[in-house]
């Protein structure tokens, strides 16, 4: 069947859908293709391609430097942007979301959205707020994990999504007042969060310096913040000013208060991914497709995991079952290979990676893993206190300038509550300037949170509007928390999710809950009247107005924090559980068995290859957004899965002494990229499992290592073949630049290389090198003569493998009864045998050359030639050294390395 082409529809081409993914047909044809002697099943298969499915995809994909692994992601939703909304043409929110659906069942109280059903998932819309946790958040997680996070993973993380820049978006006047008004009014007594600054982290800016990045002192810290030269304020204080930036995951630098093109979405990291696939896979169709090393198939529900039970009694993925045409299709993972595993990634939401993980596990984990699936559902408390206040409230901390444009700030206050559950203040503002004609696409592009647009545009150029988004904390193992299946409502013919949450937002009348459940509503008591302290802080001395939806309450100057709960009832401010896209927990990590779902790689326990990525692994959320503990945690799953489970390159085995030798090319990416083609399109060599593989039909292709040249050396390197009756291929030695013309005396030999292409540079290192050649079936030249014989016949030496190709090597010829001249002294090596390694080392020294051939399985070790070249105008020193692509022939190559 033809390549499914780019569709059309109403409005567009979708060439970057088609191009970015493929149908699960495809997917499936692929597998069933041989590349380098293997089927081409998937090693890794990601169940769901939102947030962290992309990014430990797209992580597993980069990681993978000997390119020995083949991903498929499988996504629900469809392809619908390539990057954040806000990085987008305005596309107004309520007609330009992706879909968003509520695939569960759960009580209407909860007011759940949804999940966004879209490569990219979340991502696609989210604020971009990503604070890291303190340890008391971390607590409750595995010290293995709590211990690489710190290290690493949390570092990794920030630099990946954007949080470690400092907010070059979010600077201006009106920034730098607020900062400093919040700054004072954090340190008056009565003003307390829970914590103070000295318990809180450096921006991570400050604490994941960059290497070559300059000394972190007061004048750079002033840049950073926005501060005249002339500043004074000593070096602690401006950490201290820099720990209430708001940590957002967007870099670069435009007009003040402007989002750039790159806030952080998953999606553009997996499309890089899948573009680079598609560039080695170098065509369409199955046999392409099979070159691709990452597939991504969206509008693909996935029922449940195909598993087997082990004799040890653990349960082994064997492949994923999904819902297509009406009806269930399986895929099936690779099967282990030395002494590897393929694996299944869940990073679907929390809900539905639990739905699909206990679907699976009900009955082959029961008594174990399964038993605790959908427990300790956790989420975020969240309320929103928006106020406005008067320019005079702030006047004393703004500069004496003009201010141009519509202002933008936006900060981080962390606090604790008294029962020391933690809580941390989103703070977004806007105002001093009108806004323009077009206010609702301006403030999209400038605000962290699109929720808060509407309360923004309430501002003026006399007043500022302040929104304080409290994030709270919310206890872990709550018993009214939970995830089961249905036994009425099903979805793509499996079980729905049904969810049940604490309810902490009811009166204790309406829902009496679990001492949890109270415990959160504590919490969240003590979170909105700290926002009460901070709105006073604000409004400084000057009367301000609370904005609660269409009504304006008035706020006269000198009101007491506590008189603002009267004003405006905490119970009005805050947002139903299910709103906030924040739930997790219900896949737990720990070490112990007996309490967790998984361990701290996210492995679920009692599986030997079934995996979990996303907020369902936190045993604890704390207050922070998922985002950088997800990505975090991805990141280092995605590590695992590369080092130590999923399959590598086969062994390598070194026939002889290594000393002295340097690779050319050692399995890598990075010696694979010193290489380069010489030829025509259609083929070429393709980098996988660790090995260089030849591809393709068509003209002669020639691949040079083109970073050095070589005179005297010996050259090693293994190659291995498929097919006992189709390999022709060499090892060709001592030309110049394919690219370069052959020089006039060598253009003078061309009559007698009748096959040479003068437009494929690769025949010239044919005429100006010389080339070692493999092809055991010593096939004849079909446009040569042998001495009045024509075609050439086939089983000559000189044509044979481990002779310099078509340098005399003693021939009889049998027509004259006699031998042609010995030019280079040959003797036949051990026979090739198709699937088996064999290795050259070729020296040349001065104008010597000697080869010898070894079987590195059975040892056996022959010398083929020894040549002694007169010819001044070929193999002259220094030269390159290449190896062939002949068409219609495959042949591997691997453990390239040489000697000078």
């Amino acid at each position: 069947m033809a390549p499914l082409a780019a569709e059309s529809t109403t409005f567009s081409l979708d060439n970057m859908g088609r191009f970015v993914c493929n149908t699960l047909q495809e997917a499936k044809d692929s597998a069933g293709q041989v590349v380098g002697g293997r089927t081409r099943d998937f090693d890794a298969i990601v169940v769901g391609g939102g947030t962290f499915g992309s990014v430990v995809a797209e992580h597993l994909f980069i990681a993978d430097t000997t390119r020995s692994r083949r991903i498929l992601v499988l996504e629900a939703g469809p392809f619908v942007l390539p990057e954040h909304v806000q990085n987008m043409p305005f596309v107004a929110p309520a007609s330009g979301a992706p879909d968003m659906r509520v695939p569960w069942v759960n009580h209407p109280a909860l007011n759940y959205a949804g999940l966004l059903f879209a490569i990219g998932g979340r991502s696609l819309t989210w604020g971009g707020w990503s604070p890291e946790p303190l340890d008391v958040e971390l607590v409750e997680w595995p010290a293995a994990a709590r211990a690489e996070m710190q290290a690493r993973y949390f570092a990794e993380a920030s630099r990946q999504i954007g949080v470690k820049e400092t907010n070059d978006f979010i600077y201006g006047p009106l920034h730098t007042a607020l900062r400093k008004q919040l700054d004072d009014g954090l340190n008056v007594a009565g003003n307390e969060t829970g914590f103070a600054f000295s318990d809180l982290l450096d921006h991570p800016a400050v604490r994941y310096p960059d290497p070559g990045e300059p000394p972190l002192d007061a004048k750079l810290l002033r840049d950073w913040l926005g501060l005249p030269a002339s500043d004074t304020t000593p070096l602690a204080k401006l950490k201290e000013l820099f720990k209430l930036e708001a940590p957002l995951a967007v870099q670069s630098t435009t007009l003040p208060g402007f989002f750039p093109t790159n806030k952080f979405s998953a999606v553009p990291g997996l499309m890089r991914a899948t573009r680079l696939a598609s560039s080695e896979a170098d065509g369409v169709g199955a046999a392409a497709d099979a070159r691709k090393r990452i597939m991504v198939v969206p509008n693909c529900h996935v029922q449940d995991l195909i598993t087997e039970t082990q004799p040890d009694n653990w349960v082994r993925v064997t492949g994923v079952r999904v819902w297509q045409n009406g009806g269930s299709v399986d895929v099936m993972l690779a099967p282990p290979r030395n002494g590897a595993q393929s694996a299944v990634v869940l990073a679907l939401g929390t809900v539905e990676t639990t739905r699909v993980a206990r679907t699976t596990f009900q009955q082959s984990l029961a008594g174990r893993a399964a038993d605790r699936m959908g427990k300790n559902l956790i989420a975020h408390l969240r309320s929103n206190l928006t106020i406005r206040i008067p320019k005079a409230a702030i006047v004393a901390n703004l500069p004496p300038t003009v201010i141009p444009s519509l202002q933008v700030s936006a900060l981080l206050v962390k606090g604790k509550a008294a029962n020391n559950k933690t809580f941390h203040f989103q703070i977004t503002a806007s105002g001093l300037s009108k806004l323009g004609a077009d206010s609702e696409a301006e403030l999209f592009k400038k605000v962290p949170t699109l929720e808060h647009i509407d309360a923004l545009r309430r501002a003026t150029d006399d007043t500022v509007v302040i929104t304080i988004r409290g994030i709270g904390e919310m206890s872990p193992r709550n018993t009214d928390s939970f995830i089961d299946l249905s036994t009425v409502d099903t979805d793509f013919d499996r079980p729905k999710a049904v969810v049940s949450l604490g309810n902490a937002k009811a009166t204790p009348q309406q829902f009496p809950g679990s001492a949890e459940t109270n415990v959160d509503r504590a919490t969240w008591n003590d979170m909105d009247a700290v926002s009460d302290k901070i709105a006073l802080i604000f409004a400084g001395a000057e009367p301000f107005e609370i904005l609660a939806g269409n009504t304006v309450i008035p706020v006269p100057a000198g009101t007491p924090a506590a008189r603002l709960s009267v004003l405006a009832a905490f119970k009005n401010r805050r947002d139903d559980l299910g709103t906030t896209h924040h739930d997790a927990g219900t896949m737990r990590m720990g070490a112990n068995v007996a309490d967790a779902v998984t361990n701290d790689f996210g492995r679920i326990h009692d599986t030997t290859n079934c995996y979990v990525a996303g907020p369902a692994l936190f045993p604890s959320a704390g207050s922070p957004n998922p985002m950088l503990s997800g990505v975090g945690l991805a990141r280092r799953t995605g590590d695992l899965l590369n080092a130590g489970v999923l399959p590598g390159p086969d062994a390598v085995v070194s026939p002889q002494s290594e000393a002295g030798f340097r690779p050319l090319f050692d399995g890598t990416a990075a010696t694979f990229s010193k290489w380069r083609l010489s030829g025509p399109t259609g083929g070429g060599m393709l980098h996988v499992d660790g090995e260089i593989l030849s591809y393709g039909d068509g003209g002669l292709r020639l691949f040079y290592y083109a970073t050095e040249t070589f005179a005297d050396f010996t050259l090693r390197l293994q190659f291995k073949i498929f097919d006992g009756t189709r390999h022709n291929s060499g090892v060709f030695l001592r030309f110049p630049r394919p690219t370069f013309d052959l020089t006039p005396p060598l253009q003078a030999r061309l009559g007698s290389e009748p096959a040479f292409d003068p437009g494929n540079p690769a025949w010239r290192p044919v005429i100006s090198g010389f080339e070692v050649q493999i092809d055991d079936n010593a096939i004849g030249d079909s446009g040569k003569d042998f001495y009045g014989i024509q075609p050439e016949p086939n089983g000559l030496y000189k044509n044979r493998t481990g002779a310099i190709y078509k340098i005399q090597a003693g021939d009889r010829i049998w027509h004259e009864n006699r031998n042609e001249p010995a030019v280079q002294t040959y003797s036949p090596g051990p026979p090739l045998i198709p699937g088996i390694w064999f290795e050259y080392e070729i020296g040349v020294q001065g104008d010597d050359y000697t080869v010898l051939l070894t079987n590195t399985q059975t040892g056996e070790r022959r010398q083929t030639t020894f040549f002694r070249n007169t010819d001044a105008e070929r193999g002259r020193s220094p030269g390159f050294i290449g190896v062939q692509a002949y068409a219609g022939n495959a042949v591997a190559w691997r453990h390239i390395r040489i000697k000078t």
